[in-house]
């Protein structure tokens, strides 16, 4: 380019300078222009700090007045870390980090195991003087846990609180399963508790060992606490599915993996196969559909007319097909990176491990393999 800027006079003054600051004045010193951004940001510090004392001081004491009276259990060798999580689990804080951070500051921790008369939504100071209080009298030695275990299905659930549970009545239970008091929030209408109920290990004493309604929405709220802090509510941004459509994703990994280095493989195998618009493929699934958990699937199996037969159907099954844990829910949240279409149970390069495979001939060379170890292909 010949003429440019430099076709004026020669006597002609130019361009301003582009690397000035022309949101501010031209002849404002340089001190004054770090003064007014540092007081720009001391602004916007101010700002954020108020936000989050706002929102330390809802979590310490919540609005609103104080819920109803409910038994709390403490079990013995429970850490501050366990304590906080039942409180918040049973609605009585707000939030277990909050309370947990609040007891440290007051030096306040050595509780007694027990049960303990509390209050929902209470302010951390009160809840920490009741705890301090002491437990009902008598009540430490009344605890007994129930163990529900990942994997279970709904039917199995049943028969796993009866076994553990004989104060409970099986048409209480059977009614509390099927029409529960409260409903997870990840749980769409018309659908059924199926993976909905949190396994863990749940503790009751003698007051609550009687109540089934009670202990299934304790397993409600414990699912809906651990799929907010796994970000469940992410799904449609992260993964591209429902918060539902992604627990129906974790059930299926739930059963599938056998070690937790492969979970997030398969929720990828699972996602690259939505998104061809393969079939998943996926015995639990079949297994679910015709209740067959153990024995070898047949063709005849594969071959069922039934939603949940995922093998000649494409996209997920309707619902899920069991419990899903805390990892599987992660896993179907964070699938790695891979392009694999397949996998297989070779127990290499240890037990219970699978090989990925992206080509057809990789597959049947590690389902060769599976077989000659009679791993279950």
């Amino acid at each position: 380019m010949t003429g440019g800027a430099g076709s004026g006079p020669a006597s002609d003054p130019g361009p301003a300078d582009t690397q000035d600051w022309d949101w501010l004045p031209r002849r404002t010193s340089t001190l004054t222009r770090i003064m007014i951004i540092l007081a720009s940001l001391g602004v916007i510090l101010l700002i954020a700090a108020l936000w989050i004392k706002s929102w330390v001081d809802a979590r310490l004491d919540p609005p609103g007045e104080e819920g109803p009276e409910l038994v709390v259990n403490i079990p013995r060798g429970a850490s501050i870390n366990d304590i906080a999580r039942i409180l918040e689990e049973e609605g009585v804080v707000a939030n277990s980090t909050v309370f947990r951070y609040y007891l440290s500051y007051k030096d306040a921790g050595d509780f007694q195991a027990g049960n303990y008369v509390l209050n929902e939504n209470m302010p951390v100071w009160r809840a920490k003087d009741s705890l301090l209080g002491g437990p009902i009298p008598g009540s430490a030695n009344d605890a007994f846990p129930v163990v529900l275990p990942e994997g279970l299905t709904l039917v199995q659930i049943s028969d796993q609180l009866l076994t553990q549970l004989p104060t409970f009545d099986a048409g209480e239970l059977a009614r509390a399963l099927a029409s529960p008091p409260i409903r997870s929030r990840y749980q769409p209408p018309g659908s059924t508790l199926e993976g909905m109920l949190f396994p863990d290990t749940y503790l009751l004493d003698s007051a609550t060992a009687e109540d089934e309604a009670a202990l299934i929405i304790r397993m409600l709220r414990q699912f809906d606490s651990v799929a907010s802090e796994v970000g469940l509510d992410t799904a449609p941004d992260t993964v591209q599915l429902t918060p539902y459509e992604a627990v129906i994703v974790a059930s299926l990994i739930e059963k599938e993996a056998l070690i937790d280095e492969d979970r997030a493989k398969i929720a990828r195998v699972i996602q690259n196969r939505l998104a061809a618009g393969w079939p998943l493929q996926i015995d639990a699934a079949v297994r679910y559909a015709i209740n067959k958990p153990t024995e070898p699937l047949t063709i005849r199996d594969l071959e069922v007319d039934h939603p949940y037969n995922v093998y000649n159907r494409t996209g997920l099954p309707p619902g899920p097909i069991a419990t899903p844990g805390r990892k599987s829910l992660e896993a179907a949240l964070n699938p790695v990176d891979g392009s694999w279409m397949f996998y297989a149970r070779t127990d290499d390069p240890v037990v219970g491990a699978h090989t990925f495979s992206v080509t057809i001939d990789e597959h049947e060379a590690a389902v060769a393999v599976c077989r000659e170890r009679n791993l279950g292909c």
